[in-house]
């Protein structure tokens, strides 16, 4: 399972980063998204949602 979910991401990886839906424990938000894209997400979240009632696995402001 291990392999086929590893070549998955690799046939996904169309801007070089892996998908926000396929990242695991240790990893980050950052592994998904580049540095203006995750910004612009950490300013909607802090815009939208001040009191972190929306959450995720992988948190755009961490």
């Amino acid at each position: 399972m291990a392999a086929r979910r590893a070549e998955l991401v690799g046939e996904l990886r169309v801007s070089g980063r892996k998908p926000y839906t396929f990242l695991t424990a240790g990893e980050r938000a950052a592994d998904a998204f580049d540095e203006g894209t995750l910004a612009r997400l950490r300013e909607l979240k802090r815009a939208r949602d001040p009191q972190g009632v929306f959450r995720a696995n992988f948190p755009v402001d961490a």
